[in-house]
């Protein structure tokens, strides 16, 4: 199977990942810096790099996938928060997104995590209906006005 965990060298394939994906999500306020999303993914490569899972594709990053598995401070139990997941344009629609969800989903499994949590922004349908064939459920919705004249 193509999918390893981040190495230092991916950072840069998939700081462009990551600026995209804040495009999707956050429109007009999505930070596009990469030297914001680099320092994040460095920072994140020496205390999450387990769950920063890579498709590699004959040595080319096309995919990407990061976890997070967390602990309740209530009930003590541990959850994941799917953070990212992105694939290249070559390989949407290819059996390669579900290897790398399922190997995000067989991290969560290794972890005992007891729920997973993904967020995903109400206008991105392929996201959604991924969650939706690995039985995700939404749980919450968040309205939001804008007084900028906008009406998205």
């Amino acid at each position: 199977m193509p999918i390893r965990e981040i190495e230092p060298q991916d950072i840069a394939v998939i700081t462009r990942f990551e600026t995209e994906i804040s495009m999707i999500s956050f429109g007009d306020e999505a930070i596009t810096d990469p030297v914001f999303h680099t320092k994040k993914l460095e920072k994140a490569l020496r205390y999450e790099r387990e769950g920063m899972l890579v498709l590699d594709m004959d040595g080319e990053v096309s995919g990407w996938m990061w976890i997070t598995p967390r602990k309740n401070s209530v009930t003590k139990e541990t959850y994941a928060n799917f953070k990212s997941f992105y694939i290249a344009e070559s390989c949407r629609g290819t059996a390669y997104v579900d290897e790398l969800f399922e190997a995000g989903m067989n991290y969560c499994r290794s972890e005992e995590v007891t729920q997973i949590v993904g967020k995903v922004h109400v206008s991105n349908l392929p996201m959604r209906l991924l969650y939706k064939k690995y039985g995700f459920k939404p749980t919450h919705l968040t309205m939001e006005l804008s007084f900028n004249g906008s009406d998205d």
